[in-house]
């Protein structure tokens, strides 16, 4: 398909770029809204946190305040860790929608159906089981609160810390989750090998950025992947030469 060609359903009508968007608006401020709706209550959110440290415990694998003090010596990384956590998270989806819809059609179709299982499913998850993140459990799990404490991310700093949305949606991590997506969509639209190798490489940064910040469990993790897992089920990806339209989900048009 040309870069410039026009985007098209499997029976050849258009994909209309400003339905997208209009979608794509409907659950940025969905999310916003249901944020709130699923903040939850912080002793319920600091049960359901306490409860993933008593599993990780028993698995052996509670490690998140060692690597967390482990690299607070190193103030460059922290901060760098800080800005990565609130932009590339929320851009990098952005610019892999983009590409798709311009490069390949039947990608974007099926990509942004996973998206659109992806935030459906966490928010039921916010509302259902919140979860704290560790940087706001009691002092005695002696984890630190980079953002708040260190910065990193400018002028956003203090918007983030008044108008974070929701505090308590730890579980599944959605930034992980969503870098999986950018990864796995994005890298067949992606012409550069450097720019393909830094998406392949952006889930791993993100687990990494995601530890040292304090914002989410191991658990979480493995919560996002699920996630993202079942919503690639649900959107019908399951094999290369499936049809545009296939899927359980297929938003307006």
């Amino acid at each position: 398909m040309s870069k410039w060609a026009p985007v098209r359903y499997a029976d050849g009508r258009p994909v209309k770029f400003w339905n997208q968007l209009a979608i794509a608006l409907v659950f940025y401020f969905g999310y916003e809204y249901t944020s709130q709706l699923a903040s939850g209550s912080t002793s319920s959110a600091r049960r359901d946190a306490l409860w993933e440290v008593s599993i990780e415990k028993r698995l052996h694998f509670f490690v998140e305040q060692k690597i967390q003090h482990f690299f607070l010596r190193y103030l460059w990384l922290i901060k760098l860790s800080n800005f990565f956590y609130v932009t590339v998270h929320f851009i990098l989806p952005v610019v892999i929608l983009v590409l798709l819809y311009r490069r390949d059609a039947s990608r974007f179709l099926r990509y942004r159906n996973v998206f659109a299982w992806m935030t459906a499913i966490s928010f039921v998850i916010f509302i259902v089981f919140p979860v704290m993140p560790p940087r706001l459990l009691p002092a005695s799990y002696h984890f630190i609160d980079t953002q708040l404490k260190f910065g990193g991310a400018g002028k956003l700093d203090a918007t983030l810390m008044k108008e974070a949305g929701n505090p308590y949606a730890a579980m599944p991590s959605l930034h992980f989750a969503w870098a999986a997506w950018c990864a796995l969509g994005g890298y067949k639209v992606v012409k550069s090998k450097l720019l393909r190798y830094l998406l392949l490489a952006d889930p791993f940064i993100t687990i990494f950025v995601v530890i040292v910040t304090a914002n989410h469990f191991f658990l979480d993790i493995i919560g996002g992947a699920l996630v993202l897992l079942v919503s690639m089920l649900l959107a019908g990806i399951k094999k290369k030469s499936m049809r545009v339209d296939s899927g359980w989900f297929n938003p307006i048009r």
